[in-house]
């Protein structure tokens, strides 16, 4: 009947955990999955941290996973989480790198018969590109140690985005 919070009450009060991580999967909720988390920090339970990590994974904010494990010494706990969580990424990674050098290859062969232009990842990622090098507000005035005047390419080349 969708009244995730009533139930995941009901289980605590139980301790019927699985069923509260299997409601707080089927909530769909970031917010209930993430309480349920700090129930089972806050109760002590640190095996039901890690298995409603695995069970809620879509659901749980790495950063609030990673906060409650460094404050609460359950890093141990967390760390397949931000394995797999690392390899998900990489995945990501890859994949986009693919593709950046299928569409680099598509560019040097011509396209489809539009002009070829170059294609980076810069190009893919928006203004910052790679390691966001668009220092917004960080301009001359403001203590930026890239100064106007300097060689082109290094840091202070004449903008106030260090000549990247």
């Amino acid at each position: 009947a969708k009244r995730w919070r009533q139930s995941l009450s009901l289980s605590k009060k139980d301790k019927l955990y699985k069923d509260a991580m299997t409601t707080a999967r089927q909530s769909g909720s970031n917010e209930i999955a993430e309480d349920l988390l700090r129930y089972f920090v806050e109760s002590g339970n640190p095996a039901c941290f890690s298995a409603c990590l695995f069970t809620c994974y879509d659901l749980v904010r790495s950063d609030v996973v990673m906060e409650l494990a460094w404050r609460h010494g359950l890093s141990n706990e967390a760390m397949p989480y931000f394995i797999n969580l690392v390899r998900e990424y990489q995945n990501k990674v890859d994949v986009l790198t693919t593709e950046v050098s299928e569409l680099k290859a598509k560019a040097e062969r011509g396209g489809n018969g539009a002009a070829a232009a170059p294609v980076g990842p810069n190009q893919l990622l928006g203004p910052a590109g790679l390691g966001g090098r668009l220092l917004i507000g960080q301009g001359p005035t403001t203590g930026n140690i890239f100064t106007p005047g300097s060689q082109q390419g290094t840091p202070g080349s004449g903008s106030q985005f260090g000549g990247y």
